[in-house]
């Protein structure tokens, strides 16, 4: 599916209600679901009967207000920089092993510099 499909996809906004959320799709009246995880498949059901039917799926939006939004999008891209550091850490540790190994320092002496076991080390070395 191209990147131009997708964003022609139906809408679902999910609206925390009571102890449930409100799912609301443009021109069709809300429904109620009373977890997320089944969101998706409600909000195709509901345009299925309003004779729109979402052929390829429906994109669910959650809108918590905007205080919690905003920390929920904090939140998720602290945690793809984090993967990307992790990324960038374990090149740098890769890229360090092997200058030491090319300086002629054993294994388990890499391991010590680098606070790794030797297991580790030779993992490093082999990639």
């Amino acid at each position: 599916m191209s990147d131009a499909e997708i964003v022609d996809l139906p809408k679902i906004v999910a609206r925390r209600v009571g102890d449930g959320w409100a799912l609301e799709i443009d021109g069709i009246e809300a429904t109620y679901v009373r977890r997320l995880d089944g969101a998706i498949e409600q909000g195709c059901a509901l345009l299925e009967a309003a004779s729109a039917p979402a052929e390829h799926g429906a994109q669910l939006q959650i809108d918590l207000g905007d205080e919690l939004n905003q920390r929920v999008k904090e939140a998720t891209q602290a945690t793809v920089d984090a993967h990307k550091a992790q990324i960038i850490a374990a090149a740098e540790l890769r890229q360090t092993a092997t200058a030491l190994s090319e300086r002629g320092i054993t294994g388990r002496d890499i391991a010590q510099i680098l606070g790794v076991s030797p297991q580790r080390v030779s993992q490093l070395l082999k990639k």
